[in-house]
């Protein structure tokens, strides 16, 4: 997808974007004289012999610099063209093909800026979740289109609003379409349609209004209406998410062959809805008396920020008054020069005026030495690849909804232009303000794990870098060695993750300093944990991998990307560009799913990420501040656990007649074979009903939105949905007059694994149903625990005690000995709400890899 740059974004509801002027294209002043005679040569190339092996790679050269001249001087690129298009990997059929489609297809832009015509929309916005009506237009341009040709009506992969149908005009989401010429008839047909806009891993049917009387001619006009509401329909289903361009693709097909070509994408905006919620962000860490500023977010069920007419907020910290908003429209207060005299922690929560609203604030510490803490998302993505949404959007949503501290538009290189990556260095030098917000340039590297997996890549700073992509250097040791080539090594990171899993068996000491173990693909410590086993001294973060323009304060999306984002933390001096990005490539680092817990690891004094002297004596010593009660903390010494504490064990404490439960589901992400992808999401999908007690209360403990999980209540029994890839996902119940044979009984139904960055040897897997008995009576120090093999993995069901109230400020300490050099341990953390947060390694003695 090709996104509008800041200069051509929408400022009216009705927009038309125009293919670039006849006299831009006639006359080739766009091109240099030296690249014109190539592209002229290539075009009469592929007119006469097919792209095969011998000539692929020549001519993918010539048509990436003519795509490339053709994006900077403001023309629109057919999407997908630098995907396919990849001068350095051109042994492939489809490669071959699409690159002869392509120089066709940019041929026609070349030779006729108005071959294409025009396209103008009704760009709202509209309210998330609603029931709308809107229409695109398209003004015929200099091609006709005949019998057998049409508009393709396609849809974005990730949308998950109503699904287009054309047979009933009085049912939801009726699409429609008419010509301004009378005697043009159309006919609705399906063409497949491979890419972000159709299926996204191989090709799936999509809506074509095929002409099937007349002619289309210039300036002719053609109108999809979208919820065409004339038949009685209710409209269209709007998606769940807001954003400033949420895409609606049209191609156009001249012929019955089946080309298909891309119009440009209209901005249309989709608004938040009620408000549902509150959420609140502040600095982790100040000192005594220090002015601060705390960000108050009114948000819809979707995260999104709310519309419409918003409550009066009360802001406490530890139950005391801190500041009061009065009521109004802004769905983002920012409350200034607050401080706070006295060291202490602090839980700051907030509440609408009428009590119906309630939220909370990320703790904060107050401290005269305790190190700073600062916040950031390095992996996320908007429209400028398969996502959804401008990069202006991404950065705003950064900085004001997120408050985030630093941030990285990690685009993918593979949908990328020169064009685009100029746009995301003026956005990126725009956007930053020392002391207040910082964002790094970078893009993702994108590759199958077959050549190396995917890589994050960060600059410390943006003037005059350049992408080393993977179109010319396809395999990850070329990565390191283009990097090296064009860039100062200490000016880079690069940060691999687990979905399209890097090469844990290589990695660049000087260049990678983090691995990603956590994103809304899933849990993936292993991921970590397997980097370390080949040796290599690495640190941990996590990241949202937000596809949606939505970094750092994410909500789940479904399929793949079926949890919250994460979160990277570091610990540096000051809010700085240097500061921030020093403090990644020295590891002080940790990771969590997306809640700001505050920790501090140390080992002989020594902070997370430090290799110390050999000593053969270890003292490591932490402390965690919780967003929720801490339920365990577990040191990991050399791939093996070694210790932990349980703060919410009850023991052997005899059972009562009210009870607080929490029924655990959990499934191991970790791939079957070596160097694979991670296994893929296990669902969670049944009923669960109690006997021999009174079930007075459910709920699901991290559920975030209602498109990937759900629970609902009928007396004893309950219907869930959730889902676990190497994660917990918890049922908090809550029992009263608990009769010695009380038991739950859990229904589990058939399923299907699912996730994206599919394995490559063991394909996602059939869950058969399952039936799971729980007797209270069975319950040993509180737990029991039922395992359901799957192949090789045991999933298990886990019922659990726990106390009512637990500790949210923990200490803690752990002893030991060794005589190994080279020994590391890192911490988990665990939340009692299923959170969790790592801390990166330390090591003891031996030398780090060089």
């Amino acid at each position: 997808m090709r996104a509008e740059t800041p200069w051509r974004r929408a400022t009216a509801a009705w927009l038309t974007v125009l293919w670039w002027s006849s006299a831009l294209a006639a006359s080739a002043d766009y091109l240099s004289p030296e690249l014109l005679e190539r592209v002229d040569a290539l075009r009469a190339e592929v007119a006469t012999t097919p792209t095969n092996p011998q000539n692929a790679e020549a001519r993918a050269q010539v048509l990436w610099e003519w795509a490339n001249a053709w994006a900077t001087s403001g023309g629109y690129l057919p999407v997908n063209l630098t995907a396919m298009i990849r001068p350095g990997v051109t042994d492939s059929a489809s490669a071959a093909a699409a690159t002869d489609a392509f120089v066709r297809e940019l041929g026609l832009l070349h030779d006729d800026g108005n071959a294409f015509g025009s396209l103008s929309a009704d760009t709202g916005p509209f309210e998330a979740r609603s029931w709308a009506t809107f229409q695109q237009t398209w003004t015929v341009g200099s091609r006709p289109v005949g019998p057998g040709g049409g508009i393709v009506v396609t849809r974005h992969f990730m949308l998950d609003g109503g699904a287009y149908q054309t047979a009933d005009p009085a049912g939801d989401n009726y699409v429609s379409i008419r010509s301004s010429d009378p005697t043009v008839a159309f006919s609705a047909d399906s063409v497949p349609v491979a890419g972000m806009h159709g299926g996204f891993r191989g090709a799936a049917p999509s809506l074509v209004f095929r002409v099937t009387e007349g002619e289309l001619n210039a300036r002719d006009t053609v109108t999809v209406t979208y919820g065409d509401r004339s038949g009685g329909s209710r409209g269209l289903l709007m998606p769940t998410f807001s954003s400033d361009r949420m895409p609606y693709p049209l191609y156009v097909m001249f012929e019955p062959d089946g080309h298909q070509f891309s119009l440009p994408i209209q901005p249309i905006r989709v608004a938040g809805t009620a408000v549902a919620g509150v959420h609140g962000f502040a600095p982790s860490v100040l000192r005594p008396g220090e002015p601060f500023e705390l960000s108050v977010r009114a948000e819809d069920r979707y995260y999104n920020r709310a519309r419409g007419p918003l409550p009066g907020w009360q802001v406490l910290a530890n139950d005391r008054p801190l500041a009061q908003i009065p009521p109004g429209d802004q769905a983002i207060v920012v409350l200034n020069d607050l401080a706070i005299a006295e060291p202490g922690v602090y839980q700051i929560s907030i509440r609408s005026d009428d009590d119906v609203v309630t939220g909370v604030a990320n703790p904060v510490l107050v401290s005269a030495d305790a190190p700073r803490v600062y916040w950031g998302d390095t992996h996320g993505h908007s429209g400028f690849a398969e996502g959804i949404g401008t990069p202006e959007r991404f950065m705003t949503w950064a900085r004001d909804d997120a408050r985030l501290d630093f941030v990285t538009h990690s685009e993918h290189d593979i949908w990328m232009d020169d064009h685009e990556w100029q746009v995301l260095k003026d956005i990126v030098e725009g956007y930053s303000e020392n002391g207040r917000f910082v964002a790094y340039l970078g893009y993702e590297w994108t590759t199958r794990n077959l050549f190396g997996g995917h890589h994050n890549v960060l600059f410390r700073t943006a003037a005059g870098r350049q992408r080393v992509a993977t179109q010319f250097y396809p395999t990850l040791s070329k990565l390191y060695q283009g990097l090296r080539r064009h860039h100062d090594s200490a000016d880079v990171v690069v940060i691999p993750h687990a979905h399209q899993a890097g090469d844990y068996r290589q990695s660049d000491p000087e260049l990678e300093p983090l691995v990603e173990i956590m994103s809304q693909h899933g849990t993936f410590e292993w991921f970590g944990r397997l980097y370390l086993a080949h040796g290599h001294q690495v640190g941990f973060t996590a990241a949202s991998d937000n596809h949606l323009a939505q970094p750092g304060y994410t909500s789940p999306k479904g399929g793949s990307l079926s949890q919250r984002g994460g979160l990277g933390a570091v610990l540096a001096t000051e809010k700085t560009r240097d500061a921030i990005f020093d403090a990644m490539k020295s590891l002080a680092a940790y990771a969590t799913t997306g809640e700001r817990m505050i920790l501090d690891v140390r080992l002989n004094d020594a902070v997370m990420g430090q290799r110390i002297p050999f000593s053969a004596t270890r003292h490591l010593r932490g402390r965690v501040i919780g967003t929720a009660p801490i339920e365990t903390i577990t040191v990991v010494k050399n791939d093996a656990e070694v210790w932990q504490r349980d703060l919410l064990d009850v023991g052997d404490t005899a059972l009562g007649s009210a009870e607080a439960l929490y029924l655990n589901f959990d499934s191991d992400s970790v791939p079957l074979n070596p160097g694979d992808n991670p296994r893929g999401w296990r669902p969670w999908t049944g009923t669960l009903s109690v006997s021999g007690a009174t079930l007075s209360d459910a709920s699901l403990t991290d559920v975030t939105s209602p498109s990937t999980q759900d629970l609902s209540r009928d007396g004893n029994r309950l219907r869930f949905r959730t889902s676990t890839r190497g994660d917990t996902s918890s049922l908090r119940l809550a029992l009263t007059d608990i009769t010695p044979g009380a038991r739950i009984v859990v229904e589990l139904d058939a399923g299907q694994e699912f996730g994206g960055g599919p394995p490559l040897f063991r394909q996602h897997a059939s869950v058969p149903a399952a039936r799971v008995e729980l007797p209270l009576a069975e319950l040993e120090r509180g737990q029991l625990t039922r395992e359901l093999p799957l192949e090789s993995y045991r999933d298990t069901v886990t019922l659990r005690r726990r106390l009512a109230n637990g500790e949210r400020d923990v200490s803690f300490e752990y002893d030991d000995e060794g005589q190994v050099q080279g020994d590391y341990y890192y911490v988990r953390v665990k939340q009692v709400d299923d959170a969790e947060a790592w801390s990166s390694p330390i090591w003891v003695g031996g030398f780090p890899p060089r």
